[in-house]
């Protein structure tokens, strides 16, 4: 018998009819001869009451009373789906995640998965039921050796379901939703967004953790690391949805640590590069476009691109090369001066150091101990560069072996795992296969910081104290005469309250540094794994704006992404401007 694991969102049971017919679907699957565990959410807005239940009653609810109220929206919808069944026939059980024996760390609110015990739940398969498990909650063991109700965050469900299909070695994954599957983007932006077959954890990894919300990006994570045959298909429509691929060698199953498998997997490194910085051009729809245009037809590839939050009614704009095109780009940087105003400057030889690994952004620490490990040796950094899966950054080639022996052992590398120029492979992976749209980013520059050794490790180790999740960072590579530069990122929203006491701590011991909120923004950010072998990309993303008159604030990008900062009033017309040049309707 095949068995699979079934997880149905809070829509899908949003009531008693929508319960009805998920049972229906469960009755099929298991009349055909599969062994099922299903994972639900509650019910509709159910956890959105019950928060606003605890509000009604205290601004600081305790974490652990939290949870305690809110795991129980699940418990209504397992003991009901299990009842639905029990009519169509087929015996059923439900079960919360500490009767399944989900283990999880001790934290309240957002605790990762340690373990499963899967012994209660395989007794029950073999006796022929379809075990019901309430998702997006487990239990941790207190200091006392008692068992206390945890809750894994939003979106925890899908994290529960892909958890146990690990544990269980089921064949199949299934995260039913309330569309058809992935999408190229947002049907509520674009009414002809187009259905994926398929897609790569590594790519679903940059859009789910880019508010792609069809599924959680510590899910797709786990996926990645077990190698887990995870599709996304309707709870309404029979469609063969969207099937998640990894691309990676699957890791074994240890116990105690489920998700907390070793974040940083390999160190790449990219010698050979030249920066080029172009600085006080134009602030205005159509520059970027523009340039990247003209370094294409020069058959210039360009690794990362760097647009800096502006200075009055400039912009800067740095990129880096192969210094192998070295001439050729000083070349067309003189012609686009000529034609645009502003000045460059570049730097020759320089290395590209990039930490890999799933759900790096998602554990603020690892980014701040990478750029701790560089600043403790004296180095550096001149560009940074983020995603959610690979966090780079570009030094002088003078301090490569001292930066990759330290990195290596910081992040307890083997041999293999540090590569040496990693090629680009030609592939006939689409250079976009999706558009995610960000409304709950806040952008925030720190002026007239130092520019020495440490500055990053300091502002990435201190939003992690404070656990504020860093997403886009930005480092200018204007110097000011007084040896300062700006380093621009957005949060989330809901975080900016609480980084001003951060922030502030920080900018004491720099002299002359103060903290600029930037304006109403959105993050418009492009996703293909064709991308980094496709040369020009980024020049027909910029286009695609210019022709609509949007405006971009700021530009990060990584090898399968580029992000573009935008007006919060234009991003929904970005996001159609990219969809239709990039025809991914079709």
């Amino acid at each position: 018998m095949t068995l699979i694991v079934k997880k149905f969102g809070g829509t899908s049971v949003g009531d008693v009819n929508k319960i009805k017919d998920i049972a229906k679907n469960i009755s099929n699957s298991k009349e055909i001869g599969n062994d099922l565990v299903i994972v639900v959410s509650a019910m509709g807005h159910s956890t959105d009451n019950l928060n606003r239940l605890a509000a009604s009653i205290t601004s600081n609810p305790p974490k652990r009373e939290l949870d305690m109220l809110l795991s129980t929206g699940e418990q209504v919808s397992i003991a009901l789906l299990s009842m639905a069944l029990y009519e169509f026939g087929i015996p059923a059980i439900s079960m919360t995640g500490s009767q399944v024996g989900i283990t999880t760390e001790s934290i309240h609110g957002k605790a990762r998965i340690l373990d499963i015990k899967t012994e209660r739940i395989n007794n029950y398969i073999d006796q022929g039921y379809v075990v019901v498990i309430a998702g997006f909650q487990g239990a941790s063991l207190s200091h006392t050796g008692s068992m206390e109700i945890t809750t894994l965050g939003r979106g925890g469900s899908d994290t529960s379901a892909v958890a146990l299909s690990t544990a269980l070695n089921a064949e199949i994954c299934e995260i039913y939703t309330d569309v058809p599957g992935v999408l190229t983007t947002d049907p509520r932006i674009v009414s002809n967004a187009k259905l994926l077959n398929e897609i790569s954890c590594e790519e679903m990894l940059e859009l789910a953790s880019l508010g792609a919300s069809v599924l959680h990006p510590r899910a797709v994570e786990i996926a990645r690391n077990y190698g887990i045959k995870l599709y996304v298909k309707s709870s309404s429509e029979n469609s063969s949805g969207t099937l998640l691929k990894s691309k990676i060698k699957p890791l074994k199953l240890k116990r105690g640590s489920l998700e907390l498998t070793k974040t940083v997997n390999s160190l790449e490194i990219l010698e050979d590069q030249a920066i080029f910085s172009l600085s006080h051009i134009p602030d205005r729809p159509g520059i970027a476009a523009t340039i990247f245009e003209s370094l294409s037809k020069a058959g210039i590839s360009v690794d990362l691109i760097i647009q800096a939050t502006h200075d009055g009614k400039s912009n800067d704009i740095t990129f880096s090369v192969s210094e192998s095109n070295l001439e050729n780009t000083k070349e067309q940087c003189e012609n686009i001066i000529s034609k645009l105003g502003g000045k460059y400057i570049f730097k020759q030889s320089m290395t590209k150091l990039s930490i890999q690994g799933a759900g790096i952004m998602g554990r603020p620490s690892v980014c701040a101990e990478f750029f701790d490990t560089i600043s403790n040796a004296n180095i550096n950094v001149s560009l940074i560069a983020t995603s959610e899966i690979k966090v780079s950054c570009v030094i002088e080639s003078s301090n490569i072996n001292k930066a990759i022996r330290l990195i290596g052992e910081k992040f307890k590398l083997a041999d293999e795992q540090i590569i040496m120029n990693p090629s680009i492979m030609n592939t006939d992976e689409p250079e976009v296969r999706g558009i995610a749209l960000d409304k709950n980013q806040v952008q925030i520059t720190l002026r007239n910081i130092p520019d020495k050794p440490g500055v990053a490790a300091s502002i990435c180790f201190a939003l992690a104290e404070g656990n504020l999740i860093i997403d886009t960072i930005v480092q200018s590579e204007r110097v000011s005469a007084l040896k300062t530069k700006d380093i621009s990122f957005t949060i989330n929203r809901d975080d900016r309250k609480y980084a001003d006491a951060i922030f502030q701590s920080l900018i004491k011991s720099w002299p002359n540094s103060f903290i600029e909120d930037g304006p109403s923004i959105a993050k418009v950010s492009v996703v293909g794994a064709g991308m980094a072998s496709k040369a020009g990309t980024a020049a027909k993303i910029f286009r695609s704006l210019a022709n609509y008159s949007i405006n971009i604030e700021m530009i990060a990008t990584s090898e399968i992404r580029t992000s573009c900062i935008v007006f919060e009033k234009d991003c929904k017309k970005a996001v159609n401007a990219i969809h239709e040049f990039f025809e991914l309707d079709k």
